[in-house]
């Protein structure tokens, strides 16, 4: 439904961009790098990533109906990015 929906779609963007905003800091204080330098493009980019990955693995496992664990499509997705 929710790839379906231009409503549920949009909110679903709004949240991941509140949960980027979070995880940034994070990100950024384990790369050793400032949070509040507007050069430092890593932790937006790595946050980012890290949450397309999921949607990625969300819409993998509704299309297989549960059959690979999330978990397992997680991993998929995110080792992709190293490949």
């Amino acid at each position: 439904m929710l790839q379906e929906t231009p409503s549920l779609r949009a909110r679903h963007f709004e949240k991941q961009l509140s949960w980027q905003a979070m995880l940034e800091p994070e990100i950024a204080r384990r790369l050793g790098v400032s949070p509040d330098e507007p050069e430092e493009v890593g932790p937006n980019a790595l946050s980012g990533a890290a949450l397309a990955c999921l949607d990625a693995a969300a819409t993998g496992w509704v299309a297989c109906e549960g059959t690979v664990p999330l978990a397992v499509l997680l991993n998929r997705a995110m080792d992709t990015l190293t490949e």
